[in-house]
């Protein structure tokens, strides 16, 4: 299988979902498909894509907010209770990755929601633990699902004065690494990015708005100022749509990504399935 990722949205945290839905993507595994990430509008973007939730091997979760772990309660439900297309319950759990920090919070964040399940003979008990499935990794330690190699690298999405938050983004390989991309999820400007991660597709959070201090992601402005070989590597992402008069590749990027692109490690678009959702 070749190494490739599919969009289920490149919008940003606000996004009109008739537009684009928020910045998750799916990472073909040999033991099924892999999620970065599952905001609210993920659920629908998965069915509109053929991909069943019980078809899910894994989430990586990057960070907390709403836009990257809003949908994973609905599909713990779902993943345990049934689709809505089957006979019944099919009780089974939902594997979420990350590290202990993120993994701690999200259960704080969840456990209130899912604090209570009702099991085959209808009796309630305690959810969260019987629903959710957690895998702690450590951050920069390569882990392996269905021959795709995954490693956590922290990055500056908000970090501030006293306020730090863990966020990360995700490089992903295959093999010996011949086949490699970066998904930067969430951060603020790297002028290293390219040195970082000097191979492969560079999956790139981008801002169109209004630049102003304090911004907790990348502005287009700031991509700009990259040499031209790291320009030439960035596929853009988290855009929600790429604004009237500008035009990412006379700029030198890779692409500009939309809902329910796949592309290879290389960057290269290899489909594209944008909805009418009108």
């Amino acid at each position: 299988m070749a190494l490739e990722i599919t969009f289920l949205g490149t919008g940003s945290a606000f996004t009109d979902y008739r537009l684009n839905y928020h910045n998750n993507a799916v990472v073909h595994t040999d033991a099924g498909p892999v999620l970065i990430d599952c905001g609210p509008t993920a659920l629908q973007s998965l069915r509109e894509l053929g991909i069943g939730l019980q078809q899910v091997r894994q989430i990586l979760v990057t960070h907390l907010h709403g836009d990257h772990i809003g949908g994973i309660e609905q599909l713990a439900w779902q993943r345990f209770y049934g689709d809505g297309d089957d006979d019944g319950p099919n009780w089974n759990r939902t594997p979420v990755c990350s590290t202990e920090r993120v993994l701690t919070d999200l259960r704080t964040s969840l456990w209130a929601c899912m604090d209570e399940w009702t099991d085959r003979d209808g009796c309630s008990r305690d959810g969260y633990d019987h629903i959710v499935e957690p895998t702690i990794v450590a951050q920069d330690t390569a882990f392996e699902i269905g021959g795709v190699c995954f490693e956590l690298n922290w990055t500056p999405h908000v970090a501030v004065d006293d306020i730090i938050k863990p966020a990360f983004g995700v490089k992903v390989w295959r093999g010996e690494g011949d086949e490699v991309f970066y998904f930067t999820s969430d951060t603020t400007f790297r002028s290293d990015i390219g040195a970082l991660y000097p191979r492969g597709a560079i999956f790139h959070d981008c801002n169109f708005a209004p630049a102003h201090g304090g911004s907790v992601h990348t502005h287009y402005s700031e991509l700009l100022t990259l040499p031209d070989e790291v320009r030439a590597r960035i596929v853009l992402m988290h855009h929600t749509v790429v604004p009237e008069g500008v035009d990412p590749l006379a700029d030198g990027f890779r692409a500009a990504a939309a809902r329910h692109d796949r592309f290879d490690w290389t960057g290269t678009r290899v489909e594209s399935r944008m909805p009418n959702l009108s």
